[in-house]
């Protein structure tokens, strides 16, 4: 069976509708409040085109991307973010998991002076 481009590309579409809806299921499980977020799949689809567009490749920093945008909608449109994922000699992704590695150890020193 042979498909034509355009059925790929529609396979591909729902292939991606699928995997956002996955990862939505399960930040509403993390998250019940969001579940009556009437925006949330809009800019869960957003932010997963905007890993494409970024040319993330694995699963763990576009998950993390996805649940970053669920609990802070449009982060990556912050002059900075966009400064940091644009800065030149890393790849985006590699930038992004940096940034969350440096988001990650802030809290956990935040939570250690409580």
């Amino acid at each position: 069976m042979e498909f034509t481009e355009g059925q790929w590309a529609l396979l591909k579409d729902y292939e991606d509708r699928n995997y956002v809806d996955f990862i939505r299921g399960h930040i509403v499980r993390d998250y019940p409040a969001l579940a009556n977020d009437p925006t949330l799949r809009d800019r869960l689809n957003a932010a997963f085109a905007q890993t494409k567009m970024l040319r993330f490749t694995h699963d763990g920093p576009i998950v993390d991307f996805l649940y970053v945008e669920a609990t802070t909608p449009g982060f990556y449109w912050i002059p900075e973010v966009i400064a940091w994922l644009h800065k030149p000699g890393v790849p985006a992704e590699q930038r992004f998991e940096m940034l969350m590695q440096a988001t990650r150890k802030r809290q956990q020193e935040m939570k250690e002076k409580r």
